[in-house]
C-alpha cells in the first residue's frame, strides 16, 4: 500500500508478522486517516495472532497537531489488535518528542528509549527478537 498527499507519503508492507510503515514528509491528518484504514485491514489477516510494528520515519520532520491526535488513536487501537511491540526509526528531535507524547497519551506502557532506532535493520532485529520471546 502506498498513499501520498501534497506534503507527505506512506508505504505499508508486511514481513511475516511485522508491519512496516515508511513515512516521509510532514505528516497530516489525511495521510494518517488513510494509513489507519490500510493498517487495520492488513492486521485483520493475522487472525488475532501477535504482531509487531515498525514506523520508519527517518524522513519525517514532524506531524501536524491533528495528525498527532490521530496517531494516539491508532496506537490505542493497535493494542486492541494484539500488537505486541512497536519500534520507531526517527532522526528528527521534533518527531521523537511527538512520538514520546503519542505513546504516553495512548497509555502504552513501554520504555520508549528501547524502541527508538537509527535504522530499519536494527528495528527489525529488535521486533523479531521481541516477537520470538513473546510467542515462546
Amino acid at each position: 500500500m502506498k498513499y501520498k498527499t501534497k506534503h507527505a507519503e506512506v508505504t505499508l508492507s508486511v514481513e511475516g508478522n511485522i508491519v512496516i510503515a515508511q513515512f516521509s514528509g510532514n505528516l497530516d491528518l489525511e495521510l494518517l486517516v488513510n494509513f489507519k484504514t490500510a493498517l487495520f485491514e492488513t492486521v485483520s489477516r493475522f487472525d488475532g495472532k501477535q504482531w509487531g510494528y515498525i514506523s520508519d520515519s527517518s524522513c519525517v520532520l514532524a506531524a501536524t497537531p491533528e495528525a498527532e491526535q490521530e496517531m494516539v488513536s491508532i496506537s490505542t487501537q493497535m493494542q486492541h489488535t494484539n500488537c505486541l511491540i512497536s519500534a520507531f526509526v526517527l532522526t528528527s528531535s521534533i518527531a521523537i518528542s511527538q512520538m514520546q507524547r503519542i505513546m504516553q497519551n495512548a497509555k502504552r506502557e513501554v520504555n520508549f528509549e528501547e524502541c527508538l532506532f537509527n535504522n530499519l535493520d536494527d528495528a527489525k532485529r529488535f521486533i523479531s527478537s521481541q516477537l520470538n520471546n513473546g510467542l515462546s
